[in-house]
């Protein structure tokens, strides 16, 4: 059975009308990226609200940054560091099932199967993906020490001629600190 496309499934909800779903997908057409990104671009949707439908749609459970906020640190520290940070992945829970470990991961691309078969291979552990905000992972993560306040993430940009522009951006390191003068 077919799984339903986001913006059809916006619609069957009731979260888009036709017209809108329409004014997305020429956006997404002109500037590139994902239906959804276009759509929380638009302000149609809230950042929130697309990940619980696509949470749905892929039929991964959904985690906001106040539950990976009480993730302990030693289940931060189950995956190297330089894996976290180069997936841009937080581990949630280890979860032992008779000679099985299992561990549920926040990802912002549950759906993208070979950074997860990768995941379980460097930690030979089986790897269920829980989706969530990219910005709460980073925070997550900054929270553990595992990325510091100004780490860089790429941002990978279509061009016209097909290609893309891969640029970086500094991940935002949260309120400023005072600093004394004296």
């Amino acid at each position: 059975m077919r799984r339903a496309r986001l913006g059809e499934l916006l619609v069957q909800l009731g979260l888009l009308t036709e017209q809108q779903l329409a004014t997305g997908l020429a956006y997404q057409s002109q500037w590139g990226g994902r239906l959804g990104e276009a759509l929380v671009a638009m302000r149609m949707l809230g950042p929130d609200l697309l990940r619980r439908v696509l949470a749905s749609q892929l039929q991964v459970p959904f985690v906001r940054g106040e539950q990976m906020a009480r993730v302990p640190p030693q289940v931060v520290r189950s995956v190297p560091a330089t894996v976290l940070k180069r997936f841009r992945v937080c581990p949630l829970r280890v979860e032992r099932q008779g000679a099985r470990v299992i561990l549920y991961v926040a990802t912002w691309q549950p759906e993208n199967l070979p950074q997860l078969d990768e995941l379980s291979f460097i930690t030979r552990f089986t790897v269920r993906p829980v989706l969530a905000l990219p910005d709460d992972i980073d925070r997550t993560l900054r929270q553990h020490g595992v990325l510091d306040s100004w780490d860089v993430a790429p941002l990978e940009l279509p061009t016209d001629d097909g290609t893309s522009l891969e640029i970086t951006r500094c991940v935002d390191p949260g309120p400023a600190q005072p600093v004394g003068l004296g």
